[in-house]
């Protein structure tokens, strides 16, 4: 009790209160605090930065979990427009190999500017990375 409910050591000695009331308080709090001690370990786990801002009490533990899940949803935002994006391009690009589509190519056609040899080069690398990043996550 005098751990997790150090305040209520008078009253249980003056009789305001009796120990088991006291007693119960204090097993709610060490519950409180323990769910509290596991909720930082698994914040410090999944995004440490949040947690040490909890520690130096500029954040509070529930104002970081809030946050948490804003950084996960937006996270998951991001790569499903990702994988929209990627799924919109590359299929089409891949499907014009070995055909002559770019031999037919027109800029006085292109819609929203001619396409470049740096857009192309630029292309090529986006290509590559893509194909790293493939690689290192072990993608089909």
């Amino acid at each position: 009790m005098l751990q997790h409910a150090a305040d209520l050591v008078d009253p249980v000695i003056s009789g305001a209160m009796g120990l088991d009331e006291a007693y119960t308080v204090a097993r709610e709090n060490k519950a409180k605090a323990n769910s509290a001690e596991v909720q930082l370990a698994r914040l410090r786990e999944e995004d440490p930065e949040l947690a040490e801002r909890v520690v130096e009490g500029t954040l509070t533990l529930t104002g970081a979990w809030a946050e948490r899940t804003e950084r996960v949803e937006e996270d998951k935002r991001q790569r499903r427009v990702a994988t929209r994006l990627l799924d919109e391009l590359v299929p089409p690009l891949a499907q014009a190999r070995g055909t002559r589509t770019f031999a037919r190519y027109d800029p006085a056609f292109a819609g929203s500017g001619p396409i470049t040899r740096e857009t192309i080069a630029h292309a090529m690398t986006a290509l590559s990375e893509m194909d790293q990043v493939w690689q290192e996550r072990d993608l089909p």
